[in-house]
C-alpha cells in the first residue's frame, strides 16, 4: 500500500520514555472521542488544494472518477485488510462522492469526520468481541483456515460474517503467539493486553488525526509521494532531512495496524545489526531495564516516541517477518546513535576473481555531499592495486542529491548528459558533467536491485547509455519523481502551525529519453534476488506516474555492450548451476513464494506447528550449507550463530566473477574508452 505517513526514526528531539505501565483498563464506549474539524484545518484544506491543483507535475481535475479514487486511499487506510465493515457499508460510503468532492475542493469536512468516528466505533466493537473471546476457550482443533492476504478480498456480507472473520484472526494471532515459544497463559495474557491498549489508544485519537488521514487520502490520489505532513509529522520529516539526528535509523509506515520498516538508513545502528530488512513489522518495544510493550495498533508518531532516543541508550524491538505458517519472531536490539548519512562514505575492497584477476568493488550506499571526492579517492587506491576490472555496488541504495550522482557519473565518462528533467511547465533540461578528466578507464560493472532508488538508477542508467558499464543484478525500484517540500505556514499567520505539504514537481529521463519513473533500469544480466519483487517498487504503489520518454539528449555510444551479454551471461549461468549457495538462494525463494501464494492459512494448530518445524529444519539446513561453503562448522540451531555473523555474499561473487569475464572480453579488443568521447563500436569476437 502507499506509506501516507512515513518517519525516519531518528528525530532529534528529546527522548520519550515512560515508566512501567499500570494495570490497563478497558474504557467504555462513551470514552471514545465524537471528532470535529478544527478552524485551522479549514485554512490548511485550502492551501492544500491550492498548491496540489495549481503546482502539482500531474494535471488534476476534481471531479467523481477522482473522488473514488481518493475513497480508495481513505478505505484503505482507515480497512486496510477488509476487516472491519461490511459491504453495506462499504456501498454506503462510495456513494458519497459528492462529499468527498466538497471536502477536497470547498474544504466542507463533516463528512470525512463522520466516516472516521464511525471507524472508531467500529474498531472499538472489534476489541470488545476479541476480548470476550479470549474469556472462551480457543478450539485450536479445527479445520478452520484464515486468509493470507486479504487486501483485495471481498468485504462482508453481514455482521455475522464479519465476526466470524474475527474470530479467525484471534486465532492467528493466538497460534502465532504459541508457535513462537508462549505459553497458553502468557499468549492469552498478552493478546489481552494488546486489544486493551488498542481500546486505549482509540480514546487518544485527536482531530489531526482526522484531517491528516483525510488530506493523504486526497495527495495519494494523486501519486505516493506526494503527502501532508500536520505540525509534529513535519517536524518528523524535517529532522530526517538534516541528517544529524539521533536514533534507530530506519523509515517506517503504517499498514492497518502494523508498523512496517519500509527502508535501512545507511551506516545507521538499524543497518548495523544485519539483522533487519524492508517489510519487517515492529509488533513490540523494550527500553533497556523495562517490559516489552506490545504496539500493534499504536499510532505510528506514538511508536516514533518510544523507539528514538539519546544516542548510546539501547532499544529492543520485537520483529514479525515472513507471513502465514512461516511468520517468526525475534528481538533485535539496537543501541541509539546519531545518524548522518555521511558516516557511510563510499568504500572498495578488492576481490579475487574465479580465474585469479583483481577485481575492485566500490560501495556506495547514499549519494551524500561530496560522495564523488570519496569516490574518486577510492578509484585511485584500486588503480594502484593494479585491479582488472571495478564494480559499483549501488544495491539498497536508495539516492540523495542529484548533483553528486552527476559528478559521480562523471568520473566515468569524459564529459556529457547524464541525466534529463522535464518540470511541471514541459521544460526539458540536461544536467551535464562538464569536467573533461576520467578517472577510470578501464572494464566497469554496476551492481543494483530492487532497492536501488532515484539518483542510484540516474547514474546505473547514465552508464549503460552511455556503453561504459555492464549493469547486474535486478531491475532497479523505478521512482523517477522529483519532489519539493513546502510549509503551509505564512509569516502573517503568528503562531497557528499548519504542517506542510511534500509534492512531485517533476520527473527524470535518462538520456536515451526514456523515463526511469515506474520501469526503473533493467540490469544487462539479471541475477537472483532474495528481495519480493512483487511487493517492492514503484510499480506496485498506487497511482504512480505513468512511464513516459522524451526526446534523447545529445550523447555518443562509447561501446556496444549487447554483443557481449549473450556470453558473460552463459558463462555466469555455468559457473553457478551446482553452487550450493545459489541453489539455497533458488531453494528460499521457492518455498517464501509458496507461501505467498497459498491463499489460505490452516487453523488446525497441529498442522501449522508440523509446517512451522518444517521452516525451521529447512532453514538450519540452509545455514549450514552456507557456512560450509564458507568453511565454518555447521550449528544445531540457527539461534547459535553469534549476532553479528555475515554470511559472504554469493551476488557479490557472481559478479566479480561477471567483471573479470567482462575485462577479457575488453582486453582481446585492446578497449579504452576514447578520450574524445567518439563512438568506439569495435564487435568482440567470442573465442
Amino acid at each position: 500500500m502507499n506509506k501516507f505517513i512515513k518517519v525516519t526514526i531518528a528525530c532529534a528531539l528529546a527522548s520519550y520514555c515512560l515508566t512501567s505501565q499500570a494495570k490497563l483498563s478497558i474504557p467504555s464506549a462513551d470514552a471514545m472521542p465524537n471528532l470535529a474539524p478544527e478552524d485551522r484545518h479549514e485554512v490548511a484544506c485550502s492551501r492544500i488544494y491550492n498548491y496540489f491543483t495549481r503546482a502539482h507535475y500531474k494535471i488534476i481535475d476534481v471531479d467523481d472518477k477522482f473522488a473514488l479514487n481518493v475513497l480508495d486511499r481513505l478505505m484503505s487506510f482507515l480497512d486496510y485488510n477488509h476487516s472491519l465493515y461490511t459491504q453495506a457499508q462499504v456501498d454506503d460510503i462510495y456513494a458519497h462522492t459528492k462529499s468527498i468532492i466538497n471536502g477536497v475542493k470547498k474544504c466542507e469536512l463533516n463528512y470525512p469526520y463522520q466516516v472516521y468516528n464511525q471507524n472508531i466505533k467500529l474498531r472499538y466493537q472489534k476489541y470488545s468481541f476479541l476480548l470476550e473471546k479470549l474469556k472462551q476457550e480457543i478450539d485450536l482443533n479445527s479445520d478452520d483456515k484464515i486468509e493470507i492476504d486479504r487486501t483485495k478480498s471481498a468485504f462482508a456480507k453481514d455482521e455475522t460474517e464479519l465476526k466470524d472473520l474475527w474470530y479467525r484472526e484471534l486465532k492467528n494471532d493466538y497460534q502465532i503467539q504459541l508457535l513462537n515459544g508462549k505459553t497458553k497463559e502468557k499468549a492469552l495474557k498478552r493478546l489481552e493486553n494488546r486489544y486493551i491498549a488498542g481500546m486505549n489508544r482509540l480514546a487518544q485519537i485527536s482531530s489531526e488525526d482526522v484531517f491528516s488521514v483525510f488530506e493523504n487520502a486526497f495527495a495519494t490520489a494523486i501519486d505516493p509521494h506526494t503527502n501532508y505532513f500536520g505540525p509534529v509529522e513535519s517536524e518528523n520529516f524535517n529532522d530526517d532531512m538534516n541528517l544529524s539526528l539521533e536514533g534507530i535509523g530506519a523509515v517506517l509506515s503504517q499498514e492497518d495496524e502494523y508498523t512496517v520498516i519500509q527502508s535501512i538508513l545507511p551506516g545507521s545502528p538499524a543497518e548495523k545489526t544485519k539483522k533487519l530488512k524492508p517489510k519487517d513489522k515492529i509488533i513490540g518495544v523494550r527500553q533497556k531495564g523495562g517490559a516489552n510493550e506490545d504496539i500493534i495498533g499504536w499510532r505510528l508518531t506514538e511508536v516514533v516516541k518510544k523507539i528514538k532516543g539519546k544516542k548510546g541508550t539501547s532499544v529492543t524491538l520485537e520483529i514479525e517477518r515472513d507471513e502465514g505458517a512461516s511468520a517468526k519472531t525475534f528481538n533485535v536490539e539496537i543501541v541509539r546513535d546519531k545518524i548522518r548519512l555521511q558516516d557511510k562514505e563510499a568504500k572498495s575492497k578488492v576481490y579475487t576473481a574465479f580465474d585469479g584477476k583483481k577485481i575492485g568493488v566500490i560501495t556506495i550506499s547514499s549519494f551524500y555531499t561530496d560522495l564523488h571526492l570519496n569516490v574518486k579517492r577510492e578509484l585511485n587506491k584500486l588503480k594502484e592495486q593494479n585491479v582488472q576490472a571495478i564494480i559499483v555496488d549501488l544495491r539498497n541504495n536508495g539516492g540523495g542529491l542529484l548533483p553528486e550522482a552527476v559528478y559521480t557519473t562523471g568520473l566515468f565518462i569524459k564529459k556529457g548528459p547524464v541525466v534529463q528533467v522535464r518540470d511541471v511547465n514541459a521544460n526539458q533540461v540536461p544536467y551535464d558533467d562538464t569536467d573533461e578528466s576520467i578517472d577510470y578507464k578501464g572494464p566497469l560493472v554496476v551492481l543494483i536491485n530492487r532497492l536501488s532508488a532515484s539518483s542510484s538508477e540516474i547514474m546505473a542508467a547514465a552508464l549503460q547509455d552511455y556503453g561504459r558499464a555492464i549493469v547486474v543484478g535486478d531491475t532497479s525500484y523505478g521512482k523517477g519523481t522529483v519532489q519539493q517540500s513546502r510549509p503551509l505556514t505564512r509569516f502573517y499567520d503568528l503562531d497557528v502551525d499548519y504542517g506542510s505539504i511534500h509534492y512531485t514537481i517533476a520527473k527524470f529521463y535518462r538520456i536515451n529519453g526514456g523515463s526511469t519513473q515506474l520501469n526503473g533500469v533493467t540490469p544487462d544480466i539479471e541475477l537472483p534476488t532474495l528481495i519480493d519483487v512483487t511487493e517492492l517498487g514503484e510499480r506496485t504503489e498506487p497511482n504512480a506516474l505513468r512511464w513516459d520518454k522524451i526526446y534523447p539528449a545529445e550523447y555518443n555510444e562509447l561501446l556496444d555492450n549487447s554483443q557481449f551479454v549473450s556470453v558473460l551471461t552463459h558463462n555466469y549461468q555455468e559457473r553457478v548451476k551446482d553452487d550450493p549457495v545459489f541453489n539455497v538462494i533458488k531453494s528460499e525463494r521457492q518455498r517464501y513464494f509458496e507461501v505467498k501464494n497459498s491463499k489460505y492459512l490452516t487453523l488446525n494448530f497441529a498442522q501449522r506447528k508440523a509446517k512451522f518445524n518444517e521452516d525451521e529444519k529447512r532453514q538450519l539446513e540452509n545455514t549450514n550449507i552456507r557456512l560450509k561453503a564458507m568453511h565454518k562448522p555447521p550449528v544445531k540451531s540457527v539461534k547459535d550463530l553469534p549476532d553479528n555473523f555475515e554470511f559472504d555474499d554469493p551476488i557479490l561473487k557472481a559478479c566479480v566473477d561477471i567483471a573479470a569475464d567482462y575485462s577479457k572480453m575488453l582486453k582481446n579488443i585492446n578497449y579504452e574508452i576514447a578520450t574524445n568521447n567518439t563512438p568506439f563500436l569495435l564487435k568482440y569476437q567470442v573465442k
